[in-house]
């Protein structure tokens, strides 16, 4: 072959390659990727891995965050019966006491002077019923030896009768006032909230301190409920420590709210009165309502500039975005209110890829 015909063919080359990279550079340029033609599928989703599902139902609650303080159901007051000082605490703070237990007991000089007084009353009078007992034994004797007469006999049985009443109440006098200088437990518990010291000086009436029923307690809840939710007889998740569960009942809501305007309820259950403890602070959460709705994975759910919230489904051959209404979660699962069929299946995996895919048509780029 002449020289002249090989530079005619090596130019002809050189052109049908030059066209081939220009073919190429212009498809890369515009963001569409060159069709495969042993692939099925189309330009749109090529590079994609899609997934899709069906819907399905599950069951949805809408809760409410709490928070609240352990008290005792049952409870009393332990106060002076009169005034003095506090002469001995026989019960250690927290201990638990028996009904009828001695707490503490009081006293003072005046106190003693009082119970002194009272003790030489009972005293004299048990002498005096002595010798009146005497006397009559003496005057029955002398009745029968008619020494004595029978009014004579009677007078001296009538003055140990007065003696008799005189010395009850002088007794029952000393004991009542032993009894009001030594506080007791009116109920079994524990002994908590002691507002005195060995020593110091209290009043009749005053405030010594508190026994608990540990054994029944109850938690004073505070929360903010949406109006018209019935909230007694709601079930309540308790939260402790360690990721521990524990489940109670709204017993009562109190008519009264908080400063801060909060309902305040009680809740109560037997997990409740053997793990926790009076004076615990808890928190927790109360079931408001539960549903059963369509839903979707999170990760079926994308959101535009404007936080509103599509899905995409199969259409004729692509994916198709569709707007949807959204609910509660929970789980990874997301109810759909409205905007999707029970059987129309939706992109699980790969909803982003094909939302982004058309980039430049959704959102304008500032130059």
């Amino acid at each position: 072959m002449k020289p002249s015909r090989w530079i005619t063919v090596i130019v002809a080359l050189l052109i049908v390659a030059a066209g081939s990279v220009a073919l190429t550079y212009r498809h890369l340029k515009a963001g569409t990727p060159l069709a495969d033609p042993s692939s099925e599928k189309t330009p749109s989703t090529m590079d994609i891995r899609i997934v899709t599902t069906q819907p399905v139902t599950r069951t949805f609650s809408s809760h409410m965050p709490w928070i609240g303080v352990v008290r005792s159901c049952a409870s009393v007051k332990l106060t002076a019966l009169v005034d003095g000082s506090v002469a001995a605490i026989d019960v250690a703070d927290q201990t638990p006491v028996e009904t009828g237990a001695v707490i503490m007991r009081l006293g003072e000089p005046r106190v003693e002077s009082e119970r002194a007084g009272l003790e030489v009353s009972a005293k004299s009078l048990t002498s005096q019923l002595a010798l009146a007992n005497e006397t009559i034994a003496r005057l029955q004797q002398s009745l029968a030896e008619r020494l004595a007469t029978k009014d004579d006999l009677a007078a001296a049985q009538k003055t140990r009768l007065q003696l008799q009443g005189q010395l009850h109440h002088a007794q029952l006098a000393l004991d009542s006032f032993e009894q009001q200088l030594r506080v007791v437990a009116p109920m079994a518990g524990i002994f908590t909230h002691r507002r005195v010291s060995p020593g110091q000086a209290v009043r009749a009436g005053q405030v010594l301190g508190q026994i608990i029923d540990a054994d029944h307690l109850r938690i004073v809840a505070a929360l903010f409920p949406p109006v018209g939710v019935a909230l007694e007889g709601k079930q309540v998740k308790v939260r402790l420590s360690g990721d521990r569960l524990l489940t109670g009942i709204i017993k009562q809501v109190l008519p009264q709210a908080a400063p801060n305007g909060a309902t305040k309820v009680w809740i109560e259950s037997k997990q409740i009165d053997r793990q926790v403890h009076p004076g615990q602070t808890v928190s927790g959460e109360v079931t408001l309502a539960a549903k059963s709705a369509l839903a979707v994975p999170a990760s079926a759910v994308v959101y535009d500039a404007d936080e509103q919230p599509y899905v995409f489904v199969p259409y004729q051959g692509d994916y198709k975005r569709r707007p949807v209404h959204l609910g509660l979660t929970h789980g990874g699962w997301i109810e759909v209110l409205s905007g999707l069929n029970a059987g129309q299946p939706v992109v699980t995996q790969g909803a982003y890829e094909l939302f982004y895919r058309r980039f430049n048509q959704q959102f304008k780029i500032v130059d």
